[in-house]
């Protein structure tokens, strides 16, 4: 039963986020945590998606 765990990390991650921002208990709180939820998703679904091209720019790996 891991999964739950990656479900819920980064909701935890984003109200510590959104709770800089906006007082907790309000219907903006909410917004702002699912808005920094997305934004969060979008940069780990890029930075997995791009990895290889970044790593081979830096000089990290070999070329094949």
């Amino acid at each position: 039963m891991w999964f739950p765990i990656l479900a819920r990390l980064p909701f935890a991650i984003a109200g510590v986020i959104a709770g800089w921002f906006v007082a907790e208990g309000t219907v903006r709180f909410d917004i702002v945590q699912l808005g920094v939820s997305l934004v969060m998703l979008a940069a780990f679904l890029a930075a997995a998606l791009y990895a290889p091209t970044i790593l081979r720019w830096f000089g990290l790996t070999r070329d094949r």
